[in-house]
C-alpha cells in the first residue's frame, strides 16, 4: 500500500513543483518585511480578499492546448486577507491515515506529496497583472522565504492564477471559486470582531491545577478567519529545516511531519458555552474548526474545539485538556496577535 501511495505522491509532487515555483527571496522573512502604503495597492489587494475554493487545475502547452484532462478532485483553499496576508492549502482527496498516531518515516514520505501548504504576505502588481506570495513558511522547507509570482485574472465569482511558464512554454492554470460571505443575519458580535489574520505570539502549557510546564514555541504561524465562515491555520517549528537535496529522504520527511502543521475548513462560533459537564469555564464561548483537510491525513473531517478570549489586539485559544504521559491533565494556551485591523473587513 505504501508503494502505491508513494507513486501518487511522486505524481503530485511534480504537479506541486509546477504550481509552487519561486523566483526570489524576502530579505528578512518577517511579517513586517513588506510595507503597503498606497491607496492603489490596497485597492488591488481588496479584490483578492476572502476565501476561495479550488475548482480546477489545467496544464496547457505553449500553444494553449490541454496536455491532459483537467484535475477537478483536489481539495484546496486560498485565503487572502485585505491587509496583505495569505495562506494556501491543496490536498489530494484519497489520502491514507497513518497506521499509528505518529507516522513512520516511510508513511511520512509517502504522504508528503499529497498536501501542499504555505503562508505569508502578498502584494499585487496591477501593471504586470501579477500577485506575488511572499512565503513566511511552507510545508516544503526549501520554499520558506521564497517569492511565488502568479499571473491573475478574474471573472464573475472566480479567479485564475498562473505560475510562470516552464522552460518548454507549458503553463499551469489554477481556477478558484469565491466562497460567499456569511449572511448578515448569521453574524454574531464575535464574528464581526474575529475576521482577519493573526500571528502566533506565544504558546504556554499548565496542569489543571495551574502548574506551569515547558512549551515548544513556533517559529512562525498564521491563523486566518474569512468572512465566508472559513478558516485555515499554519504552524511551523524552528526545527523545520531545508532538505539536504532537492528531494527529501524518508527521515527528512518525518521531521517535516513533526515540525509543520496545517488544516483548513469552516468554523462555527458559540458565544456562550452551554455544556455543564464540559471541562473549562462555563461562561466562555468556544470555536469549532470543522476540518475539511489536514496535513495529518487522519485529521481530515474531525472537528477541533477551543475556548476563546478575543480583544481588539489578541485572540487566545484554549483547546480541550489532554492527559500527558504522567497522567496529568494539561491545558495548552495559544495567544495570537491580530495582524489586520478589524475595520479591514
Amino acid at each position: 500500500m505504501i508503494s502505491n501511495q508513494r507513486l501518487v505522491s511522486v505524481v503530485f509532487v511534480a504537479l506541486i513543483e509546477s504550481i509552487a515555483c519561486g523566483e526570489s527571496t524576502i530579505p528578512d522573512g518577517k511579517d513586517e518585511g513588506l510595507s503597503i502604503d498606497t491607496t492603489s495597492a490596497l485597492t488591488e489587494q481588496r479584490q483578492f480578499a476572502g476565501a476561495w475554493s479550488l475548482a480546477r487545475i489545467e496544464r496547457r502547452d505553449a500553444e494553449g492546448e490541454l496536455l491532459s484532462e483537467p484535475i477537478e478532485d483536489r481539495l484546496g483553499y486560498i485565503i487572502y486577507d485585505a491587509a496583505g496576508y495569505m495562506g494556501v492549502t491543496i490536498m489530494h482527496p484519497d489520502r491514507i491515515p497513518y497506521s499509528e498516531n505518529e507516522p513512520t518515516a516511510d508513511e511520512a514520505l509517502a504522504q508528503l506529496g499529497t498536501y501542499m501548504s504555505y503562508f505569508g504576505r502578498f502584494t499585487v502588481n496591477k501593471a504586470e497583472g501579477t500577485v506575488t506570495h511572499h512565503l513566511r513558511g511552507s510545508l516544503n522547507p526549501n520554499g520558506s522565504g521564497s517569492d511565488y509570482k502568479r499571473f491573475y485574472s478574474f471573472t464573475e465569482g472566480s479567479m485564475t492564477l498562473q505560475p510562470p511558464p516552464r522552460e518548454d512554454g507549458s503553463k499551469t492554470f489554477l481556477t478558484w471559486k469565491r466562497l460567499t460571505d456569511l449572511p448578515m443575519s448569521e453574524l454574531t458580535d464575535t464574528h464581526r470582531k474575529l475576521f482577519g489574520a493573526y500571528r502566533v505570539e506565544s504558546v504556554s502549557r499548565h496542569t489543571r491545577d495551574g502548574y506551569a510546564l515547558p512549551a515548544d514555541q513556533y517559529e512562525a504561524a498564521y491563523l486566518l478567519y474569512a468572512p465566508s465562515g472559513h478558516m485555515s491555520v499554519y504552524l511551523m517549528r524552528a526545527s523545520h529545516e531545508p532538505y539536504s537535496g532537492d528531494r527529501p529522504t524518508a527521515e527528512e520527511a518525518l521531521v517535516v511531519a513533526k515540525t509543520y502543521d496545517s488544516y483548513f475548513g469552516a468554523f462555527s462560533v458559540r458565544e456562550i458555552l452551554g455544556c455543564i459537564t464540559c471541562p473549562g469555564p462555563r461562561d466562555q464561548g468556544y470555536f469549532i474548526h470543522h476540518r475539511v483537510g489536514s496535513v495529518n491525513p487522519g485529521g481530515s473531517g474531525a472537528d477541533v474545539r477551543s475556548h476563546y478570549e478575543l480583544t481588539d489586539s489578541h485572540l487566545t485559544l484554549r483547546p480541550p485538556l489532554r492527559t500527558d504521559n504522567e497522567g496529568r491533565q494539561v491545558q495548552s494556551v495559544l495567544r495570537w496577535m491580530r495582524l489586520s485591523p478589524a475595520s479591514a473587513h
